[in-house]
């Protein structure tokens, strides 16, 4: 294992990156409110971002791993597969708003799983975030705020299942780096939801559009970001970037679905944005992920 930490150049790129990625998953929701059944975006999300996983990962030479290594990415994939699913449905369920504020409680919650599992330094501040989102998921799925019980519980598992992609991904990624762990993530859940793969295609060809967007540049190229920059930067940074995502959802969906939250939703989305951001401030300074010289990753 190399004891050379990624130079501060390196993480600002990762960060950047990621950022960009945040606002641009912020447009799913779009897709899944387009009345696509959730089995079949997710099936085919996969499905067509495992194609261009494996292309990247073969032609770069990645696409092999340890053996030791495969049953922790089998796990990976059944938790991508499971989150998927139960993250879509829970927004064709609710609100775009109680749907992301919920579901991105994930992240802090592996923020503060990150130290006693992962060995991260962390501090206070990833309680103080914990406590700050769920206050403010409190506030979103209050009942006045078009919160439905089964979206909301939909919602929590995904944002568990959340949890748990950072703590089993971010030593994977370390190890394999982000192209390889992306690749075999994506293969792994395109095989458990090949039945639905299947459907989807006899069933909803004509959303074709989607199914690309969602499945190239979603899932393929956004996979190989994702990682990559997982294995640069400490889970609670990246959790703290990746809260652009619920806050543009937010503003995509009053702009393009009609969603106009109230204040006090708003004020519940920003309380579970400023969680993330608190969580990670303690870690900033957290000592680097390294890179293992036999498996350089992206």
């Amino acid at each position: 294992m190399s004891t050379a930490p990624f130079d501060s150049r390196q993480r600002t790129v990762a960060a950047v990156a990621l950022a960009i990625l945040a606002v641009s998953f912020g447009a799913i929701p779009l897709i899944v409110r387009a009345g696509i059944p959730a089995t079949h975006l997710v099936a085919m999300r996969v499905t067509l971002g495992a194609l261009v996983l494996v292309a990247f990962a073969v032609v770069t030479g990645r696409f092999r791993v340890p053996t030791s290594e495969r049953g922790r990415l089998v796990l990976l994939g059944v938790l991508l597969s499971a989150h998927w699913l139960t993250f879509f449905l829970a927004i064709q369920l609710t609100t775009v708003a109680v749907a992301l504020a919920v579901v991105y409680t994930g992240p802090i919650i592996a923020a503060v799983l990150s130290g006693p599992v992962l060995g991260e330094r962390n501090v206070g501040s990833a309680w103080i975030g914990l406590a700050l989102a769920a206050g403010g998921m409190l506030v979103v799925v209050r009942p006045a705020s078009g919160a439905t019980l089964d979206g909301v519980v939909v919602a929590m598992v995904s944002a568990l299942l959340f949890a748990a992609l950072f703590i089993v991904g971010k030593p994977l990624a370390s190890l394999l780096g982000g192209l390889a762990v992306a690749t075999w993530e994506a293969v792994v859940a395109s095989i458990v939801l090949a039945p639905f793969t299947v459907q989807a295609v006899r069933e909803s060809s004509e959303f074709w559009r989607e199914f690309l967007i969602l499945g190239v540049v979603f899932t393929g190229i956004a996979g190989v970001i994702w990682w990559g920059s997982m294995r640069r930067l400490p889970v609670a940074v990246v959790s703290v970037i990746m809260y652009l995502e619920p806050a543009s959802a937010v503003l995509w969906a009053a702009f393009f679905l009609d969603e106009s939250p109230e204040p006090l939703t708003w004020l519940g989305v920003g309380l579970v944005a400023a969680g993330g951001v608190v969580a990670g401030v303690g870690a900033t300074q957290a000592a680097p992920v390294f890179a293992d010289e036999k498996h350089p990753a992206v």
